[in-house]
């Protein structure tokens, strides 16, 4: 079984219905942005993944950035943009090796991507990287799925079909590791030619958010807000998804 993700999923990955969390993470975002303010037009998306986000952030007069560790996603990203913003290939824990330092105003990191980040040093050099990377004032604002979603509400099996595309999903939760293993298996083809199979693995970690807070206070991150996702009411013991914001100090500190 292939253990690579979104190598064969990338092209069927808006299809399959994932674009929507982009749509409703830009419309939500301006709601935050409102509430906390930047001051300038300079943003950066780390885990862009097929650059929608950065799409409809570029079509508002945003020079962005996008940084994924996918190039299959970067692929239908590249084709989405057009050239309307720059591109990088690199890991979400390394990105003070592509990125140079104290150039952007907003960084963005949705959709659990820090929840692919299972081990908690890694989660940190990710902070710490942000942090290099945003002007002073400049803020972060990513989501995480909460350990409660992933262990109660994330349901066991789930399939989509879609024409030409059919997709298996299999979740388990470890209360061990609070990891939750999801195997994605997608079939491309119809019933006259026949199917490919393609699998992948998927597994993200549930944070206690004080742990997170913490993370990323020591990068240099003062946390100046935590949502129960899509609103604007701090989270509660059943919230499914958090979302953080949490700005670099403006003396560059």
């Amino acid at each position: 079984m292939g253990m690579t993700i979104y190598d064969r999923y990338a092209p069927l990955y808006d299809g399959s219905g994932q674009v929507r969390f982009a749509l409703l993470t830009h419309v939500y975002l301006g709601e935050l942005l409102a509430r906390h303010p930047v001051a300038g037009w300079s943003a950066l998306d780390v885990a862009c993944g097929t650059g929608t986000l950065v799409a409809l952030l570029t079509a508002e007069g945003w020079a962005v950035t996008g940084v994924d560790a996918s190039p299959q996603m970067l692929a239908q990203a590249s084709a989405k943009l057009a050239g309307a913003a720059r591109l990088v290939e690199g890991d979400m824990r390394r990105l003070d090796a592509i990125l140079p330092p104290a150039v952007f105003d907003l960084a963005t990191c949705t959709y659990d991507s820090l929840n692919y980040l299972l081990d908690a040093a890694d989660l940190a050099a990710c902070f710490a990287g942000v942090a290099r990377a945003l002007r002073p004032g400049g803020l972060f604002v990513g989501d995480m799925n909460t350990r409660h979603f992933l262990e109660h509400d994330w349901p066991p099996c789930e399939i989509r079909e879609d024409e030409g595309y059919v997709q298996i999903e299999r979740a388990a939760f470890d209360p061990e590791t609070a990891v939750s293993t999801l195997l994605l298996s997608g079939f491309v083809g119809d019933d006259e030619g026949g199917y490919e199979r393609f699998d992948e693995v998927h597994r993200e970690r549930g944070y206690p958010p004080a742990e997170v807070d913490a993370l990323l206070a020591a990068a240099g991150l003062a946390v100046e807000a935590r949502y129960d996702g899509f609103t604007l009411s701090p989270p509660g013991p059943h919230s499914q998804r958090i979302f953080w914001v949490a700005r670099k100090p403006a003396d560059g500190g």
